[in-house]
């Protein structure tokens, strides 16, 4: 993989569309633009660390990471963005999660995570599943902290933002047989070579690609990337989601 990585060349850049999964990141590695692309190689990564996937971009030379985890943490409320978000997902907007304040998911454990919660949000709780993810959205936030030359590459996307946009319209639930086959006619219109490993998180993994092809200014005449909101955190980090 690394020599042919290293000899990468073709009709647009490369891009790494990463979706975070049980147990590790979900990768696919796609070179070209929106409208025509070809995956390089799904990969499959373990652990919730994030320094790997920053490390395989850098061995991919590539110039974008799409990636499915939220970036920038708001203080004191749910992060606009994500409220942004499910209004674009119209009945679909249980498909993201609000993510609360850094404080909340740093809190040593769910209990405690839950009294932040309600203190910071005027008594809201936090729901079991959205502690649960806490762990790569922290790793993300690290490496972007220890790293800041990553701020530049790696931007958030959201799957099924992606899709929507790709096709004009909010797909069925991707865990019904109707929903995964519309994701795979979707991205067979742009996307050449090996099918997506079984599941569906490298389907989301391609999606973050189209959209961080778009991000990359090579999209034309696919047209360039919507990106709802933008403002930054404490730590500089935008908290916008790029399609």
């Amino acid at each position: 993989m690394g020599s042919r990585a290293s000899s990468v060349t073709g009709p647009g850049p490369v891009v790494l569309g990463v979706d975070g999964r049980r147990g590790g990141w979900a990768v696919a590695v796609v070179e070209g633009r929106p409208d025509r692309a070809r995956v390089l190689t799904w990969l499959t990564l373990p652990g919730q660390d994030a320094g790997p996937v920053l490390d395989l971009a850098h061995r991919y030379g590539a110039r974008v990471v799409g990636l499915d985890v939220p970036v920038g943490l708001p203080a004191h409320d749910w992060r606009p963005v994500d409220l942004l978000a499910k209004r674009t997902l119209g009945r679909a907007h249980p498909r993201v999660f609000l993510v609360p304040p850094r404080e909340v998911l740093r809190a040593p454990d769910y209990a405690g995570a839950r009294a932040r919660c309600r203190h910071l949000l005027g008594g809201r709780g936090l729901s079991a599943q959205t502690w649960g993810l806490r762990g790569p959205v922290l790793a993300v936030d690290d490496a972007l902290a220890e790293h800041p030359p990553a701020r530049g590459l790696v931007v958030e996307t959201h799957p099924e933002l992606s899709f929507a946009a790709m096709t004009g319209g909010v797909l069925p639930s991707k865990k019904t047989p109707e929903g995964r086959a519309a994701r795979v006619r979707a991205l067979a219109a742009w996307l050449d070579g090996p099918p997506a490993p079984p599941g569906d998180d490298h389907l989301d993994a391609a999606a973050c690609a189209w959209s961080a092809l778009r991000w990359s200014g090579q999209g034309r005449p696919a047209g360039p990337a919507t990106v709802l909101g933008g403002d930054e955190d404490e730590r500089g980090l935008p908290m916008r989601i790029v399609v």
